[in-house]
Formats: structure tokens, sequence, C-alpha cells
């Protein structure tokens, strides 16, 4: 069955693959959030709101008194509410609220505390106030819709007065024998401004006080944890996304493949050496490199085997990779040498506790046979260690000229050469001997190879028109142990038929030694 990925697909696989790789971002993000707004809730003040309502009554214009700011019927009443709210903030009312209050809050405070805006499409002004308890909430509302009322009347008396004083005026000079129709009209304005003067606002009025509120208006507890939950989580996916945008390390095998479609020939293990003494690759290790022997082999080819290990980047696990590889074919029966040309940073004499001198090799002192030194407990492997602190640059340029008879020497004492060298995405060490080698094998580990090396790697063998035999591919989960195969471990040495039948005898006798099978020749067989 074919499945074929929709555009969605491909737009949530860098999501997918970000948090596939970095859950633990993720995971740590959102408890951080958590924890913060969990936190947040613990100290967060209360928060209650009450509101007072202020009726607004535009006069007539023509029934508004004569200079006095009073608010008259209009084509806009949006307006005229928006000019009535303005008219009821200022210092003065503050200050008179906080007498009432008895000094629970600075007249600085009362004005930060309440906000006073229309009421929609109304002529009511809402006076709201905000306080960390319900009452004081309330009294805060109450106290500044009076006190607003009473600034606006003290304002307001000080102008009736004046003008009280200009009618008078008026009148006197007016005599006794006064215009019936002013006299009237000065009497009309007389009268407004009396009713001023005993404190009848033309314009505001308490429509409704404020009343204690029953709860909070903060956010509930509820939505704070949702919130924070989101956020953290959005916030450890982009770190996530952030962390895989930046990683320069391949992935995973499928886009290592992408990058450079060769063929796997072997998927082996992460082994550590630890301890003193030779490294001893494992069972399963031993079976994948045996695996690609077998696939060497397969390519055709008569004489001794040259097969040089690489790699695009620096821990990889080229040498890991050579040293195992070395070991699988002389457990198999086979004379290998394994040449270490990684003269920047070779140690695979310190792996195998094998070391040799390459310096009087290349001075021409002594020939190959005479130099290489065999494994311990690894019968038919020898070695040419690269010496340790040396000069690198002047040990490639020896080994450069006498490369064609190092290889010929080498082809002449095994049936296998595998030679390590420097990681080809770094340094270009491994193109001096491409020429005299029959494979080569690239050697990668998913979420360690760098994709930049990776590149230069691909580029530089295509270039030059080489193409590797394969990939060996580090990081494989081991799902094979030793003795999983039908109960065959690849790790013991092979014995012959009647060895195996007198152990097989032995353990079916107890501690008694069975005696050995008798020789059936051809004539009693018949």
């Amino acid at each position: 069955m074919t499945h074929h990925l929709s555009e969605g697909d491909h737009a949530l696989s860098p999501y997918r693959r970000a948090l596939r790789r970095h859950p633990w971002i993720v995971v740590l993000v959102t408890l951080t959030a958590l924890g913060a707004g969990i936190a947040w809730l613990q100290v967060r003040p209360a928060e209650y709101e009450a509101t007072a309502q202020v009726l607004v009554t535009p006069v007539a214009a023509e029934l508004a008194p004569n200079g006095l700011p009073v608010l008259t019927e209009s084509v806009d009443p949006t307006r005229t509410l928006e000019t009535a709210a303005t008219m009821l903030v200022s210092p003065r009312a503050a200050a008179l609220a906080a007498e009432r209050l008895d000094g629970a809050l600075t007249p600085a405070e009362v004005l930060r505390r309440v906000d006073v805006e229309p009421q929609g499409d109304s002529d009511i002004v809402a006076v709201t106030a905000t306080a960390d308890r319900a009452a004081l909430a309330a009294r805060l509302a109450n106290a500044y819709a009076r006190s607003a009322l009473d600034a606006r009347r003290e304002a307001l008396a000080q102008q009736v007065r004046a003008q009280e004083e200009a009618i008078a005026e008026q009148r006197a000079a007016l005599g006794k024998d006064p215009d019936p129709a002013l006299a009237a009209d000065l009497a009309r304005q007389a009268g407004r401004l009396r009713a001023i003067e005993r404190g009848q606002d033309p314009n505001f009025s308490i429509l409704q006080a404020a009343d204690v509120p029953g709860a909070t208006t903060a956010t509930p507890a509820w939505m704070v944890i949702a919130l924070a939950l989101i956020a953290g989580l959005a916030l450890g996916t982009g770190a996530a996304l952030a962390l895989e945008h930046l990683d320069r390390r391949v992935r995973d095998e499928g886009e290592l493949t992408g990058l450079w479609p060769l063929p796997v020939l072997a998927r082996v293990p992460v082994e550590r050496h630890r301890g003193a003494g030779p490294a001893t690759p494992s069972a399963s290790m031993l079976e994948a490199f045996r695996a690609l022997q077998i696939q060497l082999e397969a390519r055709g080819g008569r004489g001794p085997r040259v097969v040089l290990v690489t790699s695009a980047s620096e821990g990889d696990g080229k040498t890991t990779c050579a040293i195992a590889l070395s070991q699988a074919l002389a457990s198999s029966g086979h004379k290998v040498v394994l040449l270490d040309f990684d003269l920047r940073k070779g140690d695979v004499g310190d792996r195998l506790d094998a070391y040799a001198d390459l310096l009087s090799l290349l001075r021409g002192e002594a020939p190959l046979s005479s130099v290489l030194v065999r494994v311990p407990r690894t019968r038919g492997l020898r070695v040419l260690s690269a010496p340790p602190a040396a000069d690198a640059d002047v040990l490639l340029h020896s080994l450069t000229r006498r490369l064609p008879e190092l290889i010929a020497q080498a082809r002449a004492e095994a049936d296998y050469v595998v030679i390590d060298t420097p990681p080809l995405g770094r340094v270009a060490d491994a193109l001096r001997l491409m020429a005299h080698v029959d494979d080569l094998l690239v050697v990668a580990r998913p979420g360690r190879t760098n994709r930049h090396e990776l590149a230069i790697a691909h580029e530089t063998l295509d270039h030059l028109a080489i193409v590797p035999s394969g990939m060996i591919l580090v990081g494989t989960p081991r799902h094979l142990r030793a003795g999983g195969y039908y109960g065959y471990d690849p790790s013991r040495p092979p014995r012959s038929l009647m060895t195996e039948l007198t152990a097989v005898e032995t353990r079916r006798n107890g501690d008694r030694p069975a005696a050995p099978p008798e020789r059936v020749t051809g004539k009693a067989a018949s």
C-alpha cells in the first residue's frame, strides 16, 4: 500500500521531529510556565469592582443659565455623555472622596482606582471603583460619585454668586421704570441661579448607589492554569524548534540517506571501550561486520582486498568500526592488516594495546612486515599504529611518497587490509589513498554526524567521481545479544565437529570424560 503525505503532513513534520528529538525541553518549559502561574496565583492581590451610576440630564439650550458650565441638549448624545464623564473627574472630587473614606486612600490612589466612563448608549455615567476588599470597593465608588457631584456644586456656587451680582447690577441700571420683557428675563435667570445655589444640579444626579460585590473580578484560577499550560506548550515547542534549527547534526537515518544516498551495508550499536587491554567488540557488532564482509566479497575481485574506512565528521565511530571490521575478518580465519593512517589523531594503538614503529618504516629503515605488531588475543590481526604527538604534515608527506609501495607490501602480508583515515569532511588526507583501495566505507552516526561536513565529504567525492561502496550506520539499538542467534555465539571461535561432539558427550555424562567417538570408515558404513 502506498501512503501519500499531504501538504499538512509536510508542514507539521518539523514540529513532530522537534518534539520527538527535544521532548524534555517542551516538558521543562511547560512545567516552568505552570509553576509561574501557580506562584502568581499565590501572590496576586484580590480585586473587586463596584459601580455607582450617575444620571446625566442635559437641559434645553433656552433654559440653561448664561455663563455657567451646564450641559445642553445636542444632536450628538454620545459626545454629550463623554463630556459629562470628563466633567466628573477632578482632583477636588478625589480629595473629597479621600476625606469620606477617613484616610483609607490618598487622593492620588482614589484617582488611580476609579474609572468614570459613559455606560453604553444611555444617559448614564458609570463610576467604577477597584479595591482589594469588596466593602472598600463599594465605599469608594459611592464616595467618589457623591464627591464628584459635590465638587461640581461648589464650582457652580461660586459662578452663581458672580452671575447674581451681575443680574443685580443690570436691575439697578434699569431704574424705576424697566422694560417688562427684560425685567421678566432677569427674574427667570435669577430664579434658576437660586435653584442651583440651593444644591440642585441641572445635569447630574445619583441614579443608583454601588452595592458590595459578591465575587472577585480577577481571572479564575482554572483559566490562569490553562493559559499557563498553553503558553508553556507554545514556548516549549518554539524552544524545541529553535534547537532543531540550530542543531547541525544529522537527525536520523532517513535524513542521512537523503543527503547521501548510499547503501547501508551494516548497522552497528554504539560501543565504548572501558578498562585496560585491547578493545573487544560485542557479538552483535561482530555479526554485523561479518555480514558486511559477505557483501564486500560479493562485489567481486581477486587477491587481497584493501578497505578504507572514513567518516564525514569527528566522533562518528570510524576508528571503532575499522577495529571491529578487522577483528571480525580475523575471527573468520583471514589474515588482516590494520593500518592507522589517521596521523592527526591516531588511537588504534591505544585501543588494541599494539604499537608499531611507523617512523622507521617511513624512513625506509625496515620493511612493513617487520614493523607490523600482532594484536593480543586476536589471531591473524596485525597493526601498524600511528605515533602519538607526531608532526602530521611531515608524516603525510613521507607517507604519500611511499604509499604505493606500502599498500603493495600490505597486500602481500594479508587477505584483507583495513585502513583507518581522518574524517573526510574535516581534512583531505583520505583522498591520497583513494587510488590504491578496493572499497571505500563511510561511517555515519545519526545524532552525531555534522550535516555540513557530510555535504563537504559528499561533494568532494562527487567532484572526483568516486562512489563509496556503502555506509556503516552507527547507533543502531543493540537488539542482537551474544547467544541470541539460535544459541550461537558469534564471538566464540569455531571448533571442529569432533571437538563439539566430545563436549556434548561430556555434558551428557556429567564429570566423567566421554570416550571419543569411533571413526566410521567407508567400508563399515557400507
